[in-house]
């Protein structure tokens, strides 16, 4: 992903180095709450199982955040990587489809915490419109474009059935959104400068379940 300096510049950032951000962050912030205020490369990329010299590659891509030898300042390096992330202010978000999946994402209380309150909820069966998740009415499809443009919101998690993913991607991209969090099993086909995370929850089942086979039958294992 390209992103643009302050200077103006624009440079590549490695899409796994984008995932570990969020790993940092959480890490740094339980430091803060713990009361520390100094964490050396070292000691931050053991605590996530990875090595220092990654980590500070990492760093060097946003100016480092410290002198060379020198342990990172906590109190500082938190709101600087919250600004790099995005979340240095509210990020609202809303889900659609209110089935049993997009109710525990609803219901999930540390997405506000980590910057991302949760402000729509959105399904077309009646039998759900009009209930509240964690005081938030589930709402008609049709109102989607009225509460993204009311709340600005430019993310969306949508957990539909597969036969109307498109289409309900396609509404929330018409209303304004411009990050989607994909729990369908669909590609979805939509313009090159929307983002698309997809989760496929099986898929992640399937992994797992391959490694440890093999972990548990290791004659499995080629010798290749």
């Amino acid at each position: 992903m390209k992103i643009t300096n302050k200077k103006g510049k624009q440079f590549r950032v490695p899409d796994a180095t984008i995932r570990r951000l969020p790993l940092y962050l959480d890490k740094l912030i339980l430091l803060q709450q713990a009361g520390v205020r100094e964490v050396s490369s070292r000691q931050l990329a053991m605590s996530l199982d990875i090595k220092a010299s990654q980590l500070r590659h990492d760093f060097h891509y946003f100016g480092g955040f410290s002198k060379p030898g020198r342990p990172y300042d906590v109190d500082q390096l938190v709101p600087a990587l919250e600004e790099i992330i995005g979340v240095d202010n509210p990020v609202p978000f809303v889900v659609v489809g209110a089935g049993h999946l997009g109710q525990a994402l609803c219901n999930y209380a540390n997405f506000e915490r980590q910057g991302f309150p949760l402000v729509g909820i959105f399904d077309n069966d009646p039998d759900l419109i009009g209930i509240k998740i964690r005081g938030i009415k589930i709402e008609p499809i049709e109102n989607i474009a009225t509460v993204i443009k009311k709340k600005n919101v430019r993310l969306a998690a949508i957990t539909v059935p597969s036969l109307v993913a498109q289409e309900t991607a396609v509404k929330l991209v018409d209303a304004g959104v411009r990050g989607i969090w994909n729990y369908t099993p669909v590609d979805l086909r939509l313009p090159k400068d929307i983002i698309v995370r997809n989760e496929r929850l099986a898929t992640g089942l399937m992994c797992l379940s391959f490694k440890t086979k093999r972990l548990e039958h290791p004659e499995l294992i080629s010798d290749d």
